[in-house]
């Protein structure tokens, strides 16, 4: 072999080995890419976000943003909302019974309250978890707002009626 030959297998190595490098770090980054890609994409995080997760909320937001006073001797259950570009929000409340019609006239709804109406139902619960159930209830009053309040809030309210003391009231309030 001459050295002009033993050069030229030298300078193909090396390019050999340069080429077969570039590909590795090439397939590592093409890796690592697809990778992200899933994480942004897979789990759904919106790289914009313009609506908040559900939150816990307390009693004095469940009044403000569904327009309704808690009467003394309410029990908040459960109560969640998602606030952007619409506010949301879902609660699950006891009362005592004869506070009933006393909260109905206090929220001015422009509806009144149907026997049977299930104004709300697994769709509404803004913040998940398995305290939403207003399908077990047997005996319902329902309301479903056809006009919003003044600001834009829809409501949709059910009156569990099964207890004989307290009410369980499902309240589902959205404002674009």
């Amino acid at each position: 072999m001459t050295m002009i030959e033993t050069a030229a297998r030298t300078t193909r190595n090396r390019r050999s080995n340069s080429v077969f490098v570039l590909a590795c770090v090439s397939l590592v980054l093409s890796v690592i890419a697809c990778g992200v890609a899933g994480l942004v994409f897979g789990n759904e995080l919106d790289p914009l976000p313009v609506q908040s997760g559900p939150q816990v909320a307390s009693a004095a937001q469940v009044e403000a943003v569904a327009h309704v006073t808690l009467p003394p001797g309410t029990v908040l259950l459960s109560a969640a909302y998602s606030n952007g570009l619409e506010t949301q929000l879902s609660a699950k409340f006891r009362i005592p019974r004869t506070a009933l019609d006393a909260f109905i006239a206090e929220a001015k709804f422009t509806a009144a309250p149907a026997p049977g109406v299930r104004a709300v139902d697994a769709r509404h619960n803004v913040g998940g978890g398995n305290l939403w159930d207003p399908e077990a209830a047997w005996t319902v009053s329902g309301v479903v707002e056809e006009q919003p309040t003044a600001d834009g809030t829809g409501r949709s309210v059910l009156f569990n009626l099964d207890a004989p003391d307290v009410v369980t009231v499902y309240l589902y309030a959205s404002r674009n």
